[in-house]
């Protein structure tokens, strides 16, 4: 499941990366990782900075990882983001429960049962309201249950834009102590703009997709989808490695950058 076995430029991602402690509503600080803009707005130079609210920034942006965490997929993935001007910041809503204690599907999905899923949405939004302070809208990009998570905090709060590359509409099966909202059943209450991602290869299934595809547009949501042809479950992964699907990759990452630009997130055009 996504990218626990991406282990390329993990220390050289993080070297751009500010550690962070997020406090959350009782007091407790989920950690995070901040990459910051080192660049003009699109050129990935080094040189300069900013805070993705002042002069130079394009925004904030909160990375959400799969049920494996911050792994070094998502680091990378930040500091790209970093490179196009964006002040990004990935973080671990597994910080409760500890780290895993073998990165493998089993180990995830057994920590993941300890999960109170809708606190976990508590620590994001807390999270989205310290870093995105002073914006219009903050970006939040969730992966596989984040993904999710990501279209759940679209329906808690009015300030995001979001994306989603292959979440759940309807849920993730499995044990959990408690279970988080089914955004197909929240489509009425999300106001924000929604990018969401899936391959058709993808194995949640495709009736899946379309019955929230059609809760959203019945909502009125603003609401893209992206259904790509031929790219499976983790497919952005082939943007940081050459594989089949790095093309759908590409795109995605593309239709993603523009959507970020159009949303809205500085009150300002980029």
């Amino acid at each position: 499941m996504c990218h626990e076995r991406w282990s390329g430029g993990a220390e050289d991602a993080r070297r751009y990366a500010t550690p962070v402690a997020l406090a959350t509503e009782d007091g407790r600080e989920m950690p995070g990782w901040t990459f910051r803009p080192f660049g003009p707005p699109g050129d990935g130079s080094g040189g300069g900075s900013g805070d993705g609210s002042g002069a130079g920034g394009r925004g904030t942006c909160l990375v959400v990882p799969d049920i494996y965490g911050p792994s070094p997929f998502y680091a990378e993935l930040a500091r790209l983001l970093a490179a196009e001007g964006y002040t990004a910041t990935l973080v671990d809503y597994f910080f409760r429960e500890g780290p895993l204690a073998e990165r493998t599907r089993e180990a995830a999905f057994r920590r993941r049962a300890g999960l109170d899923e809708r606190r976990a949405l508590r620590d994001l939004s807390a999270a989205v309201g310290r870093l995105g302070a002073g914006a219009p809208r903050t970006a939040v990009i969730g992966f596989c249950l984040a993904g999710q998570f990501a279209l759940d905090l679209a329906a808690m709060r009015r300030d995001l834009a979001t994306v989603s590359f292959y979440g759940f509409p309807e849920g993730v099966s499995g044990e959990v102590a408690v279970a988080a909202p089914r955004p197909v059943d929240l489509a009425g209450e999300i106001t924000g703009p929604v990018l969401a991602c899936w391959g058709t290869r993808d194995y949640i299934p495709l009736p899946v997709i379309q019955r929230f595809e059609k809760a959203m547009r019945d909502a009125g949501t603003d609401y893209t989808q992206l259904l790509l042809d031929g790219a499976g479950h983790g497919f952005l992964q082939g943007l940081v490695e050459e594989r089949e699907d790095s093309a759908a990759a590409r795109r995605a990452w593309l239709e993603t950058l523009d959507f970020l630009a159009g949303a809205g997130l500085t009150g300002r055009a980029s």
